[in-house]
């Protein structure tokens, strides 16, 4: 049987760096190095290492039940061994159509435990999905904590989106009088997700990142943060909605499931479509007469402005009656409706079957809403559209302008 051992665990100051040993059938799924690593904005030689080794092992079990390996560890957290089997079961729910073995062998479980000073802490990106699970337990002065895995310890260049989504964070967290953390990790790296997405993933529907990993490395560095300030609950916000059987692994299913030292998790706003969660946004911007400074666009410094989710996001807020898009943290020149005409015409490729249930939703919404609506003009033109057919339209203007690029890369596998 496959293996990976965990070899050595090494504590300073605010890092935590981790090696571990792995059989030869193993080595084409992981870097080199064999090295995974956090480094947190507050010290960490406080906290046992059955905790700090928690982010590594929410990576490394659902690999080893795809790819049917052992986990070789000397101590574990008791809470956090618990909840393993029943976090697998819920991985065979989530992937029916995957045979999932593996195990892991600790040599020793320890009791950790402590009291609880704070009531939440809340995985925090500043997008829609979190920023209305801030207003919804704002009650609780939940602690507002970040995740980088895709960090590099490089140039300054290379990591300008971690600066800058700290420097917005720690700005949405001062409005709201609340306290940010961060880490930067190597989470998203340490695993080649490509090598693994071809032997266990395409055949099955699914991608490693997707289906498998980026919440369970989430809410693991999460852990320890909790762990850290002695919190009794780790929140993430739902991404879709009951109703929606969409396959990722961020699901109430598996989240919910997590636990460590005594702390659980909520996976928050389930029962909300999207659409609902920017209802609740501008009502509470409308309420409180606060700019939300939402962050949706995914590695880039700002909001864009011209890819599917800041469209995606912008669209919500019109349909819920906002009209000046600035208070929400989109800043772009000219007219919004040309804007949205030259990215149907342009992108729609990007409006795949994951996200045009979120454009139907909001374009319900929109002529719902009609009579309250800032931007009518919007509207009038999304109902006047087929988006599966400008779909098929940019996928072929795509073709026909990009052909020989496309050629090129299916022959050199680019």
């Amino acid at each position: 049987m496959e293996s990976i051992q965990i070899t050595e665990i090494k504590v300073n100051g605010k890092c935590v760096d981790i090696y571990f040993n792995l059989s030869k059938g193993l080595e084409m799924f992981f870097l080199p190095e064999h090295h995974f690593f956090t480094e947190y904005t507050f010290e960490v030689t406080d906290i046992p290492k059955s905790v700090l080794v928690v982010p590594l092992l929410l990576n490394l079990l659902p690999f080893s039940w795809l790819v049917d390996c052992v986990i070789w560890i000397d101590e574990i957290d008791e809470d956090f061994y618990d909840c393993i089997q029943p976090l697998k079961t819920a991985f065979r729910e989530l992937h029916s159509n995957i045979d999932f073995g593996g195990t892991l062998i600790a040599a020793k479980r320890i009791k950790n435990s402590f009291v609880f000073n704070n009531q939440a802490l809340q995985l925090f990106t500043g997008g829609v999905d979190a920023t209305t699970t801030t207003i919804r337990i704002i009650d609780k002065k939940p602690i507002l904590f970040n995740t980088n895995g895709w960090y590099l310890n490089q140039s300054d260049e290379e990591n300008k989106v971690y600066d800058a989504d700290v420097s917005a964070i720690e700005k949405i967290a001062s409005s709201l009088s609340l306290e940010s953390y961060f880490v930067k990790s190597n989470f998203a790296r340490f695993i080649i997700s490509s090598n693994v997405d071809k032997e266990f993933c395409n055949d099955k529907d699914t991608t490693w990142w997707f289906g498998f990993q980026h919440s369970m490395a989430f809410i693991g560095c999460a852990m320890v943060a909790a762990y850290k300030f002695s919190v009794e609950t780790v929140y993430i916000a739902s991404s879709y909605t009951f109703g929606q059987y969409i396959i990722c692994v961020s699901d109430p299913r598996i989240d919910n499931c997590i636990k460590c030292a005594g702390i659980s998790t909520i996976h928050d706003g389930y029962e909300l479509s999207r659409q609902a969660k920017v209802k609740k946004l501008v009502e509470y911007h409308n309420q409180s007469d606060m700019d939300m400074f939402l962050r949706v666009c995914s590695f880039n410094t700002k909001n864009c402005c011209e890819c599917e989710k800041c469209f995606r996001s912008m669209l919500a807020l019109i349909a819920e009656g906002a009209d000046d898009l600035s208070e929400y943290g989109f800043y772009f020149e000219g007219d919004f409706l040309d804007l949205l005409k030259t990215f149907i015409i342009k992108n729609a490729m990007e409006l795949d079957s994951n996200h045009i249930v979120f454009w139907n939703d909001i374009i319900k919404d929109m002529k719902d809403n009609y009579e309250n609506l800032a931007h009518k003009d919007v509207c009038d033109y999304l109902l006047n559209i087929d988006l599966e057919k400008a779909r098929r339209n940019a996928i072929l203007n795509h073709y026909k302008k990009d052909w020989k690029e496309i050629i090129k890369r299916k022959i050199f596998k680019i």
